[in-house]
């Protein structure tokens, strides 16, 4: 049959795939943490900034 994946390179397909999912989901947390610390350090800036202009009054 034209198309299907048969023996052992219906498994090689399945690891792949499997690889490729973890690399990927593995990617977008590394992203999705690195945006986190920069919003974190942005925030505590402002919170910094905030308490210098109530403490200069």
């Amino acid at each position: 049959m034209t198309g299907v994946i048969s023996g052992g390179g219906q498994w090689a397909y399945v690891a792949a795939a499997y690889g490729l999912t973890a690399l990927l989901t593995g990617a977008v947390l590394w992203t999705s943490w690195r945006a986190m610390k920069k919003a974190e350090k942005r925030s505590d800036a402002l919170r910094r900034d905030r308490r210098e202009l109530q403490d200069g009054r």
